[in-house]
């Protein structure tokens, strides 16, 4: 439901702008995404000793999103829950190299592509080539494919090449409304920051960050330059985090804790005022958010438009948060799902677990025994979404391609099949109890963690 007070506020924005008076041409979109980058790391949301002046001014200028959560710990799950505001079971894109995404499931390009938008993706990752399914929609498409001097260059660009080949397509778009994205995927591991930003932070990952926020000020500056600032909705969105030796995990897939979960999110709206909204968001709020906000009727989504918060019009939404792993399935152990509701948040698992994030917000105290009741209800609820969101999928499970196997195996993912697990769904062993510094690769090493789980 939208409240009339919100629609109105709505479809009087661009009279709103700031430096544009009377003007009536739609906004235009800037998202960037951020790749494998923690909420917590960035300075809008805590981080100290550390400078990154594009991101500082997105969050004095527009509205921070302080609680806000992807649905996978993976690139291209996230990415595509992004675009279509669907749930992963709904858009079937479960893992990395699952099948394309189905053509039948409508993108956010495609909705403004068909309003007259000019389109344009400028990725920095093979995990999101053009074969993978979100080039739906965009009349220009670079991915990571053409090789610098670089070893592993063909399956990753760096974030200033990304934004360059961005900073040009703008100067050849006219004034019509455009969606451009760019995505930079630097802070993903191995991180190899260049200089200065390898010598002036002793963190490579907060460097490789830094040097992100580098790129979007570029991008920021080159609007501000062609006076196209203040008629551009411009959004900051993490596809997922990292877990930094959380609970185990070095890098991120396997575990669904808010380490991997929790990411940044930033929109900087022409005509409303800077604000924090405290309420928890979804990565799938993003699309109909956006849409409502450009006054464009959203698709069918699992994710809702979350502008009443920003606008003030409506109060604070209370909204559940669904996420799931299905990468541990690539080692034989048994996939994980998550459900947040307020303050507790259930991991669905063969010892299933269940935390208090406003007393515990770094996950070390399983209040599962303790409170199970809640627990159980919260992981029927979660199953019973994925049920629902999977009856909508027209995708199916498939053997890795060979090639996009070795992609995926260069850029540091395990390669093998997602396969679907047993019927009762608990038949696996647990991560937990599988998991040490890193996932065994080997079969022997496999099959230890089975004898170690007591399978």
């Amino acid at each position: 439901m939208r409240p009339a007070a919100v629609v109105l506020l709505l479809a009087t924005l661009p009279l709103l702008t700031a430096g544009r008076a009377c003007s009536t041409e739609p906004l235009n979109v800037l998202l960037i995404t951020l790749d494998t980058t923690r909420a917590d790391r960035l300075t809008p949301y805590g981080l100290m000793d550390a400078s990154m002046p594009a991101l500082e001014r997105l969050a004095r200028e527009g509205i921070v999103f302080d609680q806000a959560s992807t649905v996978a710990p993976l690139t291209l799950p996230a990415h595509t829950s992004l675009f279509t505001g669907r749930l992963p079971p709904a858009h079937g894109i479960r893992d990395n190299s699952d099948p394309r995404l189905a053509g039948e499931h409508v993108t956010l390009a495609e909705v403004l592509q068909a309003r007259g938008y000019r389109t344009a993706a400028f990725v920095g990752s093979a995990v999101l080539d053009a074969d993978r399914g979100l080039a739906q929609g965009f009349a220009m498409y670079r991915s990571a494919v053409e090789p610098d001097d670089r070893p592993g260059s063909s399956l990753q660009r760096r974030g200033d090449a990304v934004v360059s080949d961005a900073i040009a397509w703008l100067g050849q778009a006219p004034r019509s409304p455009f969606l451009l994205w760019t995505h930079l995927y630097d802070p993903h591991r191995p991180y190899d920051p260049p200089e200065p930003y390898r010598s002036r932070f002793s963190d490579p990952y907060i460097a490789e960050i830094a040097f992100a926020d580098a790129q979007i000020g570029r991008l920021i500056d080159e609007l501000d330059r062609r006076e196209l600032l203040d008629r551009t909705l411009v959004i900051v969105a993490g596809d997922h985090g990292e877990s930094l030796g959380e609970h185990g995990e070095r890098n991120h897939g396997i575990f669904v804790y808010e380490s991997v979960l929790r990411v940044p999110l930033m929109m900087r709206v022409p005509g409303l005022p800077p604000s924090r909204i405290a309420a928890l968001v979804r990565l799938t709020d993003v699309m109909p958010t956006l849409l409502e906000l450009v006054g464009v009727e959203a698709p069918t989504a699992d994710g809702i438009s979350v502008a009443g918060m920003m606008t003030g019009a409506v109060p604070d939404l209370e909204l559940e948060a669904y996420a799931e792993s299905r990468y541990p399935l690539r080692f034989g152990w048994s996939p994980l799902g998550a459900l947040r509701d307020g303050r507790f948040k259930v991991i669905d698992a063969p010892r299933p677990e269940l935390y208090d994030l406003s007393r515990d917000p770094f996950e070390l105290t399983n209040l599962y025994e303790k409170r199970r009741p809640l627990a159980d209800a919260m992981i029927r609820r979660l199953r019973a979404l994925q049920a629902a969101a999977a009856e909508t999928s027209p995708a199916e499970h498939s053997e890795v391609p060979g090639e996009l196997r070795q992609r995926l195996s260069a850029l540091g993912y395990a390669s093998g099949s997602a396969r679907e697990p047993p019927e009762s769904g608990r038949d696996l062993p647990d991560p937990k109890d599988c998991f040490r510094e890193e996932p065994p690769s080997s079969p022997a090493a496999q099959r230890e963690c089975f004898a170690r789980a007591g399978r």
